[in-house]
């Protein structure tokens, strides 16, 4: 296999490559990495290349390179892949505890459109703007971008966000939270996006908006989220009753016509 440096760096593609292969248990802990000659062949790149990859892998501490011995994987990588252990709301309660928060910005202003018509308020009515970042082991593993109609953030503070979840401040309590719709995609990262993560501008991102409801049915918190890869992933669990509805999630394909199809189509309906 060759790889190819459209769309990414070489180094960036083999760190990939290496990484799922490690996470998903084809290489387990204390299996030796193939040589760096053997991957330089392998893939057709230079040594520096497989140097850089496997320097981004040690870094994330996913492997841990010998000097003339190789590269071996640890066990802290055995940890990497498992599923959630509690539900929505107890995973909402154990990221409090295993992550810090930062306020990056608190203050009530009007909206955009799209937030305001998924929050139902008015062209001119304001929301309450919230973006902070969230850190594990100073580490920022996510930043938060959330709006909040006023007659919902009356108890939403700077000095009440040191203490309480977002959601509780909101809502009341977890257990007044009603329905929540999302929409997952994978983006590039921005200036903005890049400096809050501590990652380089366009590298890939998994980016969330989410539509918070509460027990009455009314949307109370229209958020946007930004990940990075290397430090979280998305996990899903749906009942057996689920599998077949809406709620599972399905793919929408936002796919227009190309242009010179359509040209064509105009022509050859004037004939």
């Amino acid at each position: 296999m060759k790889l190819s440096a459209r769309g990414a760096l070489l180094h960036r593609q083999l760190y990939v490559l290496l990484k799922e292969q490690i996470v998903t248990g084809r290489y387990r802990a204390g299996d030796v990495l193939p040589t760096q000659e053997a991957l330089c062949r392998q893939f057709s790149i230079s040594r520096i290349t497989v140097r850089r990859a496997l320097a981004d892998l040690g870094a994330e501490g996913l492997i841990l390179n010998r000097q003339g011995v190789g590269a071996f994987v640890t066990a802290d990588s055995e940890n990497r892949k498992h599923g959630p252990d509690f539900g929505f709301i107890g995973e909402m309660r154990r990221a409090l505890k295993e992550t810090t928060m930062k306020i990056l910005l608190l203050e009530t202003r009007r909206c955009p459109a799209t937030v305001a018509a998924a929050l139902g308020l008015a062209d001119n009515e304001q929301a309450l703007h919230v973006v902070r970042t969230r850190s594990r082991r100073d580490e920022p593993v996510a930043l938060l971008d959330g709006w909040i109609p006023s007659r919902f953030a009356r108890a939403v503070t700077a000095q009440a966000l040191e203490t309480s979840s977002l959601h509780e401040l909101i809502a009341g309590s977890f257990e007044q939270l009603g329905r929540i719709a999302q929409e997952v995609n994978a983006t590039l990262a921005d200036p903005i996006v890049a400096q809050a993560l501590n990652i380089d501008v366009n590298a890939a991102t998994l980016k969330i908006d989410r539509l918070v409801y509460n027990r009455d049915g009314a949307p109370i918190h229209y958020l946007t989220m930004w990940t990075t890869p290397r430090r979280t992933r998305l996990v899903m669990e749906v009942t057996a009753g689920d599998i077949d509805g809406y709620s599972v999630g399905r793919l929408l394909h936002d796919v227009r016509q190309p242009q010179i199809a359509r040209v064509r189509l105009q022509a050859g309906g004037r004939r």
